[in-house]
């Protein structure tokens, strides 16, 4: 199966024994000759100290379109006042995200889950977390989405199901991995920022969230037969000892 795209939610759109989790890594597949859509599901779990560098990749790219669209609503604007144009009712003024145009600023103190981290507030009322060299240098190579960071285990839950967007297709095959990736709590809260304050080249907001969440409500089974695969079932090679263990591979 050829991979398609990459989604992020938040909340979890899953259980994973019972619990939701902070976000959702929604990996996207298509297979050709079955005609369905395998998804490989990670659960993303915020902790103190547990900032992760391959997402930490995935961020600066997502801050990087951030920013350019909001130069290119910008530019819209000023040829829409140039030209004497009514600007439309609906289109956001790009200068109220300017405190979102440096990732770096996105750094609140790490103090655990009793911390609230809401999108709207400013930079100057957190303190910035360092980064080291080694983790600077990390964010300019390319990003591998079944990267051990990200991909902690090759066992999971599985059940056939639909897409969690409209129309709702029941095309997909779930593979919500029994293992969870864990981030920091400043990049949960950089995430948020992101992906609840997108917008467009033609300056309208494109995120679709609420209270605090852009997941799909969690739906019951309705009685789908969901299946587990664990080591009983199969080992992996480096279980095996067929080749010696690659960081950047499962």
């Amino acid at each position: 199966a050829d991979t398609i795209h990459i989604d992020f939610k938040i909340k979890s759109e899953h259980l994973l024994f019972g619990r939701q989790y902070d976000m959702e890594m929604q990996i996207w597949h298509f297979h050709t000759l079955k005609r369905r859509s395998p998804v490989m599901s990670v659960m993303v779990e915020a902790t103190v100290g547990g900032h992760n560098d391959s997402y930490q990749q995935m961020l600066m790219r997502f801050h990087e379109k951030f920013v350019a669209n909001l130069d290119a609503c910008r530019r819209r604007r000023r040829l829409m006042v140039d030209n004497g144009e009514d600007l439309e009712e609906d289109m956001v003024d790009p200068d109220d995200f300017r405190h979102l145009e440096e990732l770096s600023s996105f750094m609140p103190e790490e103090k655990g889950p009793e911390q609230s981290f809401y999108f709207d507030q400013r930079p100057d009322d957190f303190e910035e977390e360092e980064v080291d060299e080694e983790d600077r240098d990390l964010q300019s190579s390319i990003v591998n989405p079944y990267h051990r960071d990200f991909v902690r285990s090759i066992y999971f839950m599985g059940y056939d199901g639909s897409l969690t967007d409209p129309p709702c297709g029941t095309w997909v095959s779930w593979r919500v991995l029994d293992t969870p990736m864990t981030i920091s709590y400043t990049q949960l809260f950089q995430s948020k920022n992101i992906l609840f304050n997108q917008v467009s080249p033609t300056c309208k907001r494109t995120s679709v969230h609420k209270d605090g969440s852009s997941a799909r409500p969690i739906q019951d089974t309705f009685g789908r037969p969901i299946h587990q695969c664990t080591a009983d079932d199969y080992d992996s090679d480096v279980m095996k000892g067929q080749r010696p263990w690659n960081p950047h591979f499962i």
